[in-house]
């Protein structure tokens, strides 16, 4: 039997499947092909946020772990204190402070790894220079197809995985560019 494609290849971009045979035919399922762009075609931007404010990593690190080892005492002084039976009102403060500081010790990690992360829920994103300082920026950029702005957004279900996309200001539901922050430039200090 020969190789020959014995099935046809024009039609509405559907797949139909029967009797037929498909050796040596390209098929293409997927129609939702975007094109892609380089940071330079966007003009991607970045707008410093807190006034260009940056801090050591190294810094929120070690403000981190000591915040830590201090909450923990705190916490256990104020829940098991030498009189029994009450309990102080400062132990949720201490849980509190220990929960900034798990977080501050695990960002400081996750950025120095990443060098890119979405900041809780805003439109801000933390970011690392090259010299290890954090900064947190708002990202804008044009867009490509009608020259308006677009704003860096983390969308996608609450449940599931969710993407940083630029969404255009003029048409949000078809021009959207989804970001690699792997072509972004280095921050430089």
């Amino acid at each position: 039997m020969s190789n020959d494609n014995h099935g046809t290849q024009s039609g509405d971009n559907s797949l139909n499947v029967g009797v037929g045979d498909f050796r040596g035919a390209n098929v293409n399922i997927s129609h939702n092909e975007r094109p892609t762009f380089t940071p330079e075609q966007l003009r991607i931007e970045r707008h410093p946020a807190l006034g260009g404010l940056s801090v050591d990593s190294k810094n929120v690190s070690v403000f981190g772990y000591i915040t830590g080892v201090g909450t923990m005492i705190g916490l256990y002084f104020t829940l098991y204190r030498p009189p029994f039976g009450e309990q102080s009102s400062w132990s949720t403060f201490f849980m509190f402070l220990f929960i900034v500081a798990v977080m501050a010790v695990v960002m400081s990690a996750v950025l120095r790894r990443r060098k890119f992360e979405h900041f809780f829920g805003s439109r801000h994103y933390l970011e690392i220079s090259q010299a290890g300082r954090l900064r947190v920026n708002r990202l804008t950029a044009q867009c490509p197809w009608c020259g308006s702005l677009m704003h860096l957004r983390r969308v996608g279900p609450t449940e599931g995985p969710r993407d940083d996309k630029f969404i255009c200001v003029r048409n949000p539901a078809q021009h959207t560019v989804q970001l690699d922050p792997t072509v972004l430039p280095d921050i430089e200090d």
